[in-house]
């Protein structure tokens, strides 16, 4: 089983066709559930004043070193 905590790095393992594959998100907020884990992640570099926040899966994250 994989640890996730906030203020991690972290990328999509499969990211959607449109999007870009290297782009990275950093974890805001982690939220253990009875079933599965999901996190609120908010991506890094886009230069927005208010970055958007999204809650997925753990399972379609993977770490950055």
């Amino acid at each position: 089983m994989t640890y996730f905590e906030a203020g991690q790095k972290v990328k999509f393992v499969k990211p959607y066709p449109d999007e870009n594959p290297d782009q990275e998100y950093i974890i805001v907020e982690v939220k253990e559930g009875i079933d599965d884990t999901r996190v609120d992640i908010s991506p890094l570099n886009l230069g927005l004043v208010y970055p958007p926040i999204y809650t997925v899966n753990t399972k379609d994250l993977a770490w950055i070193k």
